[in-house]
C-alpha cells in the first residue's frame, strides 16, 4: 500500500498535538546509518497516525530535502504470510518485496505490528532474518510499529534487531491535546454521519473515554466512542419510529385481550418489556429510565401503565430525527459497554458524594462514626487533594465480627458506583501460604498458571469502577503487604505478563477483628480512640508503612440493643419484598419483632446471627404455607406471640383465616 499516494487522494490528513514526534522521527530518519524508526506504544495512542502524518507532511513538501520525493509502503504482514504452503517461502516473499522497494528512489517501508516478523510461535520467525542484514547495510529504510508489551517480550530479547532501529515511544496524550487531535479528523465522521458534532461533545467525549474505556488510549478511544455513537443515532433516526410503532401495536393488542388471565396477560407484558430492552438501542433506553423498579412491577395493571408511559415517551423522542450528538447519547452508549448504570455516568457526582452519608445510613446503623469518618475520607480524596493516580481512598475498617463491615462495602458499592455487585472480594484467609499469596500478581515464569496472569489485576481491568474488598486481612501471608503498599502509594500494579492494573477509579477496604476487645474496652469507658491510638494498637499486627499508607483507619464498634430492631427491620424487609411480588401481605407485631430480633443477637457475634433467625423462624414456615396452598395471591400473613412466647400465625386468604 502506497501512503503518499493515498495522501495526495485526500484520503490521509494531517496530524494534530504530535509535534515533538514527528520531528523526532524526521530526525531519526536522516540519519546516515541505521535510519530505522520503531514506534512503540499502546493501543490507540496514534501510532499509524503518525506514519500518516509524514506521509501528509512528504506530499505537500513540508519535509526536509532529503525526505523529498520519498515514497512510504506500507507491508501487508496478512498477505506476506496468506497461504504459505512450503518452508521458507514467506521468507521469499519478503526478498521479492525488498527487491522491488529497492528500484524506488527514497522508499520507506512501513511494518505494523513488526513483532510479528519475530514471533518464534507463528512461525514468521525467519522474515525477521531476512531484514537485519537489509537494515544493518543501509539499503533499506524502515519504520515499525508495536505495542509496548510486544516489543519487550518479543522484539527487545532479539539484541541484533533491537539494535538496528532507535525506539520512539507514544504516550497517551493529555486531554486537551486529545482534544486537537480529535476535533481535526471528527469532520469526517460528522459528514459521513450527517450529524453534527460540537466542541463541548467532543470534550465530553473524550472524558468519558477516558474515565471508562480502560481497553485503549486517548485519542482513538475518544474518537471509536463518537464514531459508535453516531453510527446508533443515525440508525436511531432510521428506523425507531418504525420499531416504536411495532411495540405499540403489540401492547394495544394485549390491552385488548380481555379473555386471559392475569398470570398469563403479566408474563406476556414482561416479554413485551424485554423484546422493548433488546429491540431499541441504549440510547433510546436511556431517555425511559424512571425511578420504576421494573423487578416489582407484579399486576397487569401497573404493567400497562409503566409501558404506555414509556412508549409515550419514545414516541415523542423520536418524533424528530436527532442532528446533535450530545452527552446522552455517548453515555448511553458507555453504560450499554461498561455496564455501568447510565444514572450514574450522567448524574453529577458532587451530588452523590454529598448525599453518600445518607445512602449508607439507610444499610449501616449504628455506626455512625465510622460512616462519617470513610465519608469525610473520600470526600477529601474526591475533591482533588490527594496524590493523582492514587485510589479514591484505602481504609481499613476494624472492629468486631458482625458489626457491619462487609455490609459497609456492598452499601459504598451501590453509592458510589450505583450497583452492590461493583465489588471485588478476596478472603485472605485463601492466601496463607506465601505460594498462594503470589497468584494476586501472578505466577512465575514455568510455573502453572503463568499466562493466565495475576488474579488481582486481571479483576481489575475486567472492573476498574469497584470496591476492592480485602476480607480479614490478618490471615494473609505477609508477602502480600508488598502489593498492598504499591497499590495505596502508585494506584496501579503490574503482575508477571506485565499487564497494568489501574485502581484509580477504585476504593481499597481492608477488614480486621484485630483489636476488638480493646475497642469494646474503650466503647464501654465512654473513649472514641484516635487514630493514633488505633495505630499503635494494629502495630503489633502490620508494618508500619502499611499502615501510614491508609487513608483511614474506620473503627466499627459492637452492635447495641438499640440499633439492634433497626437491623432486624432491614432483614424482614427483604422477606416481605418477596412476598410482594406474590401478592401477599406481610404484617409482624411489635412483640413478634422484639422477640425474633434478641434471638439473633449475642454480643459475640453481633448481628450476623438475625439474617438465621429470619431464615428459620420466617422463611421456612412460610414456604410450608406456600406450598401447602394455605397462602396464596392476595393472602394477609400476621405475626404475632402467644401466651406461651411462641410465634402465632394467621394466614387470612378471602376472608378466611387458617390460625397456627
Amino acid at each position: 500500500m502506497d501512503k503518499t499516494a493515498l495522501a495526495s487522494e485526500g484520503h490521509i490528513g494531517a496530524i494534530v498535538g504530535r509535534d515533538s514526534e514527528s520531528r523526532m522521527m524526521i530526525e531519526i530518519l536522516g540519519r546516515h546509518s541505521r535510519p530505522n524508526v520503531l514506534i512503540t506504544g499502546d493501543s490507540g495512542v496514534g501510532k499509524t497516525a503518525l506514519v500518516d502524518g509524514l506521509a501528509f507532511d512528504i506530499v505537500h513538501q513540508n519535509v526536509p530535502s532529503y525526505l523529498e520525493g520519498a515514497v512510504i509502503f506500507e507491508l501487508d504482514t496478512g498477505s506476506l504470510v496468506a497461504g504459505a504452503t512450503y518452508k521458507g517461502e514467506i521468507e521469499d516473499r519478503l526478498k521479492g518485496i525488498i527487491k522491488e522497494i529497492r528500484r524506488v528512489n527514497r522508499a520507506i517501508l512501513f511494518i505494523d505490528d513488526i513483532h510479528t516478523l519475530l514471533d518464534v510461535k507463528q512461525g514468521n520467525s525467519g522474515a525477521g532474518g531476512i531484514l537485519k542484514p537489509e537494515l544493518s547495510r543501509g539499503d533499506l529504510t524502515v519504520i515499525g510499529a508495536t505495542s509496548v508489551d510486544e516489543y519487550r517480550k518479543i522484539i527487545e530479547p532479539d539484541q541484533a534487531f533491537n539494535r538496528r532501529f532507535e525506539v520512539l515511544a507514544l504516550q497517551e496524550p493529555t486531554v486537551d491535546v486529545a482534544a486537537g487531535m480529535v476535533a481535526s479528523v471528527i469532520g469526517r465522521y460528522s459528514d459521513f454521519h450527517g450529524l453534527k458534532v460540537d466542541h463541548a461533545s467532543v470534550i465530553e467525549g473524550i472524558r468519558l473515554a477516558k474515565r471508562y474505556v480502560k481497553d485503549r488510549k486517548l485519542p482513538d478511544a475518544a474518537i471509536d466512542l463518537l464514531d459508535r455513537t453516531m453510527s446508533a443515532v443515525k440508525m436511531i433516526n432510521e428506523t425507531a419510529v418504525g420499531d416504536v410503532a411495532e411495540l405499540t401495536g403489540r401492547l394495544a393488542e394485549l390491552e385488548g385481550s380481555f379473555d386471559k388471565a392475569e398470570e398469563e396477560l403479566v408474563n406476556e407484558l414482561r416479554l413485551l418489556h424485554l423484546s422493548l430492552q433488546s429491540k431499541l438501542s441504549p440510547v433510546l433506553l436511556g431517555v425511559i429510565i424512571s425511578e420504576t423498579d421494573t423487578k416489582e412491577i407484579d399486576s397487569s395493571e401497573a404493567w400497562f401503565k409503566y409501558l404506555n408511559q414509556a412508549l409515550d415517551t419514545l414516541r415523542l423522542f423520536t418524533g424528530e430525527k436527532i442532528s446533535k450528538v450530545t452527552t446522552h447519547e455517548m453515555a448511553a452508549i458507555i453504560s450499554n459497554k461498561t455496564g455501568i448504570p447510565i444514572g450514574k455516568i450522567q448524574s453529577g457526582e458532587k451530588e452523590r458524594l454529598l448525599n453518600m452519608e445518607e445512602l449508607l445510613r439507610r444499610r449501616v446503623v449504628g455506626q455512625d462514626t465510622a460512616l462519617k469518618s470513610l465519608v469525610d475520607a473520600i470526600l477529601e480524596s474526591r475533591s482533588g487533594m490527594n496524590k493523582p493516580g492514587q485510589p479514591i481512598g484505602s481504609f481499613f475498617l476494624l472492629g468486631p465480627t458482625g458489626t457491619g463491615k462487609t455490609e459497609l462495602a456492598k452499601a459504598l458499592a451501590e453509592a458510589l458506583f450505583n450497583d452492590e455487585k461493583a465489588m471485588i472480594r478476596f478472603d485472605m484467609s485463601e492466601f496463607k501460604e506465601e505460594h498462594s499469596a503470589a497468584l494476586l500478581y501472578g505466577a512465575p515464569p514455568g510455573y502453572v498458571g503463568y499466562e493466565e496472569g495475576g488474579m488481582l489485576v486481571n479483576k481489575i481491568r475486567q472492573q476498574p469502577y469497584a470496591v476492592v474488598l480485602f476480607d480479614e486481612i490478618e490471615k494473609a501471608h505477609s508477602s502480600v503487604y508488598d502489593i498492598f503498599l504499591q497499590v495505596m502509594d502508585e494506584g496501579k500494579l503490574h503482575d508477571r505478563l506485565g499487564k497494568e492494573g489501574d485502581f484509580s477509579n477504585a476504593i481499597i477496604l481492608f477488614t480486621s477483628n484485630v483489636g476488638s476487645q480493646w475497642l469494646l474496652k474503650q466503647k464501654e469507658e465512654g473513649k472514641n480512640p484516635t487514630t493514633i491510638q488505633m495505630m499503635d494498637v494494629m502495630g503489633e499486627y502490620f508494618r508500619p508503612e502499611f499502615l501510614a499508607r491508609l487513608s483511614e483507619i474506620v473503627p466499627f464498634y459492637p452492635i447495641t440493643e438499640a440499633v439492634l430492631m433497626k437491623i432486624f427491620d432491614i432483614q424482614l424487609k427483604g422477606v416481605s419484598e418477596l412476598l410482594q411480588r406474590q401478592g401477599i401481605e406481610l404484617k409482624m407485631s411489635e412483640d413478634a419483632r422484639k422477640m425474633l430480633a434478641n434471638k439473633g443477637f449475642t454480643p459475640k457475634y453481633g448481628a450476623r446471627q438475625v439474617a438465621g433467625v429470619i431464615r428459620n423462624y420466617i422463611r421456612r414456615p412460610i414456604s410450608r404455607f406456600l406450598i401447602g396452598g394455605q397462602l396464596k395471591r392476595g393472602g394477609c400473613l400476621y405475626v404475632d406471640v402467644d401466651a406461651t412466647g411462641e410465634l402465632h400465625w394467621d394466614v387470612k386468604v378471602e376472608e378466611a383465616v387458617v390460625a397456627n
